[in-house]
């Protein structure tokens, strides 16, 4: 185990929040827990993660570092109505470095997994490094030479809601057909209820080997996922794209169908793509990762 500096990161997710606690880039311990749904005791929750995971490894920390989907606003505080209600408008850097005494940095959840990936994961050694994470909704974000790509403003793009084509269903972004409702891993679990009856991921995976319509619905998932990439790497031409979150641990189930669909690209050039090196805690530990960028920038 490193004994280098620790630091705390938090991966909140539509659904579920990881925390870790990382020294360097090793994970020294860490935990799940359903993220908060409740305004008023949100910030409670996640504190109580917290300590849990310092009173076990019994050892201070320099900060702590928060990824969650966005939008987040220039003071890091998320401004996410849709998918994170409980915690939208909530200074989560005051409240816990007040708690805990430490700088908090607040950031994109597509951000602080894309950091994690090009340092220590699978975009290692890219020259531009796409992330897209399938999950509750769908993030993206580009590191190119090390930094992150951002906006004008220094704030993250939100391309997760660019327009694709045969979307299933309006986005509450106010597009008919968003990048997000086919390309997450609730899009893919409403198509195969619907199609299936059977939304668990792994147990569709399972089923298409046998069952023809579960095997059309990932088939049309990767060419849903492939549709996305193409429109993502006309824009910034990435030289490897990495797919994490939920849905992409059934990418062999899907990844004929996405690489067909990617290889007729024109726009660009057809880039690498492969799944995450860091499973569930890379955006943990990217976040984590954030804090010691903070204090270097």
């Amino acid at each position: 185990m490193s004994t280098s500096t620790a630091r705390i990161g938090l991966d909140i997710g539509g659904t579920a929040t990881r925390i870790a606690l990382v020294a360097a880039t090793d994970v020294v311990d860490a935990v799940t827990i359903s993220t908060p749904t409740s305004h008023t005791t949100a910030v409670t929750e996640l504190r109580t993660a917290i300590e849990s995971l310092l009173q076990r490894a019994a050892r201070p920390i320099a900060g702590i570092g928060i990824g969650a989907s966005g939008p987040i606003d220039r003071d890091g505080v998320i401004r996410n109505e849709d998918t994170l209600p409980a915690l939208t408008g909530i200074d989560l850097p005051n409240a816990l470095g007040a708690a805990f005494g430490v700088p908090v940095v607040v950031d994109n959840d597509a951000v602080t997994a894309a950091l994690a990936e090009y340092r220590v994961g699978a975009g290692t050694g890219a020259a531009a490094m796409l992330l897209l994470t399938l999950g509750t909704g769908v993030g993206v974000a580009v590191v190119r030479r090390g930094a992150i790509l951002r906006g004008g403003d220094g704030l993250h793009a939100e391309a997760g809601h660019i327009t694709v084509p045969n979307g299933p269903a309006p986005c509450y972004c106010g597009r008919a057909t968003c990048l997000e409702q086919t390309a997450s891993r609730s899009g893919l679990q409403r198509r195969a209820r619907a199609a299936t009856g059977v939304p668990d991921l792994q147990e569709l995976r399972r089923s298409a080997t046998t069952d023809a319509a579960a095997r059309r619905v990932l088939e049309d998932y990767g060419t849903r996922v492939g549709e996305g990439i193409i429109e993502l790497a006309t824009q910034y031409r990435p030289d490897r794209v990495v797919l994490g979150g939920s849905a992409a641990t059934l990418l062999p189930a899907f990844a004929d169908a996405m690489q067909q669909t990617v290889s007729a690209m024109t726009s660009a050039p057809v880039p690498e793509i492969t799944g995450t090196a860091l499973d569930d805690l890379g955006g943990a530990i990217g976040a984590a990762l954030l804090t010691a960028t903070e204090e270097q920038s």
